[in-house]
């Protein structure tokens, strides 16, 4: 689609300038009379979008969080996770006590966050590992033996809420009573003798909702808990925690098994939104990225009027129209430059100058009555488009995908995060790149 607005004046065409789009208004006035400037606005550059894979392993265990769940959909497959974690000893006093007597041994896990559907119930299975879990690094492609029997097994509506919202399991009784007559004993008076006895747990989902829990696992919020109280006449109750804190982590499995993507076998692989629903997606943890592509750019005609762009920018838009589905999408992404083989090769220069880095944060505007939502990521792509059709540069492939954090390591939040784009023929929620471009008439 063409737009053209005309503007005799040279206050009028401040006003339109303005009105469509900010930008450099000084532009080609060195060339054109200031008083014969037009811009033509140009939405229907062509733009190639496929979705491709990301094979990298990321390190898990040094998280602050596990993460159980699972996303499963007709396009992108099942993306699985599953928590596992040691238990620590923690100081006491209760060797040869005589005086105390048992409650019960509950685990409670602090809710970090949570993702998806969050109304319906969920069903969580906690199971005893095999074997002790050997102190080193774990990451998403990691996995230990469990037993085939869930110890205990929860079903709950998942809280939306992080801090002191606490999800508690009760630990069977028999185990209970053991493990307190092995602290009593001296049995059990480190991480090891612990450990030998309770080598710790398999957290694994048992629901097919579109759901990923996050459990914190601060020394202070999350563990087995295990609640008595003194024979006194006061009867004084007391608790002691045994955290998770020191060796935990999240194991993630992909299945892409009958879907589009399941053609995704190598990193120079490339699955078109045709074949997608006229989408692509940016899914770290599922191992996608958008690649995106202007066939056409380095050919883009030039009338012989032409002052200089504007402005060019790239408007993506989530699929996404409710504001209450509690899967919102990555804060931030960005664009690189890539190769046949979906490799960084650099940063896009960004911005009127090239001075930034081409990305954006994602703009959310829910409607005043409705719970729809108008959201996008728009990147500032002027210097970028602009070398590209002033033909000093050419056109590359680019991978759109979130940027990686100052530290270098990705969050399991943002991992577990997700956000489906729709491509430039989609019904709704297109993908434009539109560039303004400053003429005169």
């Amino acid at each position: 689609m063409r737009t053209l607005w005309y503007a005799g004046l040279l206050w009028l065409a401040g006003i339109v300038l303005f009105a469509c789009q900010s930008g450099d208004l000084n532009v080609g006035q060195s060339v054109i009379n200031p008083q014969q400037l037009q811009i033509q606005s140009v939405d229907s550059v062509s733009i190639k979008t496929s979705t491709v894979m990301r094979t990298d392993s990321f390190l898990t265990s040094g998280d602050a969080d596990m993460v159980v769940g699972q996303w499963k959909d007709a396009q992108t497959g099942q993306l699985s996770t599953q928590g596992f974690a040691a238990i620590d000893y923690p100081s006491n006093a209760l060797v040869s006590q005589t005086n105390l007597r048992l409650d019960s041994l509950v685990l409670e896990l602090g809710y970090s966050f949570t993702y998806g559907d969050t109304t319906s119930a969920y069903s969580l299975g906690v199971y005893p590992l095999n074997r002790p879990l050997p102190a080193q690094n774990y990451f998403n492609t990691s996995t230990v033996g469990y037993s085939a029997q869930p110890l205990v097994q929860r079903t709950f509506v998942p809280q939306q809420f992080s801090g002191n919202r606490l999800l508690q399991i009760r630990i069977p009784d028999d185990l209970a009573q053991s493990l307190y007559n092995k602290l009593i004993s001296g049995e059990v008076t480190d991480n090891t003798s612990l450990n030998d006895f309770l080598p710790g747990f398999a957290f694994v989902g048992k629901s097919t909702t579109n759901t990923f829990l996050g459990f914190t696992t601060s020394a202070s919020i999350s563990g087995l808990r295990l609640y008595y109280h003194d024979t006194d006449v006061n009867r004084t109750a007391s608790t002691l925690l045994f955290p998770i804190s020191s060796l935990h982590f999240t194991s993630f499995k992909n299945d892409r098994t009958g879907t589009p993507l399941s053609a995704l076998k190598n990193r120079s692989d490339a699955i078109s939104s045709n074949l997608t629903d006229r989408t692509t997606f940016v899914a770290l943890g599922a191992g996608l990225q958008t690649r995106l592509e202007f066939p056409y750019l380095n050919d883009f005609f030039r009338q012989g009027n032409f002052a200089d762009l504007n402005r060019a920018l790239l408007v993506i838009s989530p699929v996404r129209r409710d504001s209450r589905d509690n899967i919102t999408p990555p804060s931030s992404l960005q664009l690189y430059q890539t190769n046949s083989q979906n490799e960084f090769i650099a940063t896009v220069p960004g911005g009127s100058t090239g001075a930034d880095v081409a990305g954006a944060g994602y703009s959310l505007v829910p409607e005043p009555i409705t719970p729809l939502i108008t959201d996008s990521y728009t990147i500032d792509l002027t210097y970028y488009i602009g070398q590209i059709i002033k033909k000093k540069a050419l056109a590359q492939p680019l991978l759109l995908t979130i940027p990686a954090p100052s530290s270098g390591i990705f969050t399991l939040k943002t991992l577990i995060q997700r956000v489906t784009l729709g491509d430039q023929l989609r019904q709704n929620d297109q993908m434009k790149l539109q560039l303004f471009m400053t003429s005169g008439s």
